[in-house]
């Protein structure tokens, strides 16, 4: 069954190949992952109504967390999720229409034991259905 997080983790880890591979984790990242990683989480998922029910299509807001070492690739990475989504798209049984990205927020830190990570925070608005 088609769903937008499977479609999301595809259009983003095909689109990022080259610098993230498959890591994309929705919510969970694996204790000791490399990074660079992006980390999602869907922050809210409204689902339209009319009076003869639900639309087909809906707005659901996904944070993308990008994690680095380096500030430039963190940057450079959200830069890149801005691209792979703005363009309408149909993946793995998921229509996407125009999404929209805000940020991203800087929210590097410290850690104990690694030093410190980068972390680009971006918000994307994705308006999809069902294909």
């Amino acid at each position: 069954m088609a769903d937008l997080q499977s479609a999301l983790f595809s259009r983003l880890t095909t689109a990022l190949s080259g610098t993230i591979g498959t890591r994309a984790y929705w919510s969970k990242v694996p204790q000791g992952a490399a990074m660079p990683y992006l980390r999602l989480s869907t922050i809210s998922d409204e689902r339209p109504q009319h009076l003869g029910g639900y639309d087909e299509s809906r707005i659901t807001r996904v944070q993308v967390d990008v994690f680095s070492r380096s500030y430039a690739e963190a940057r450079s990475i959200s830069d890149s999720i801005i691209s792979a989504v703005a363009q309408p798209a149909t993946v793995a049984g998921v229509k996407f229409g125009r999404t929209k990205a805000e940020g991203p927020r800087d929210l590097g830190e410290d850690v104990e034991g690694v030093g410190f990570v980068h972390r680009l925070s971006l918000d994307l608005l994705a308006e999809h259905s069902l294909a």
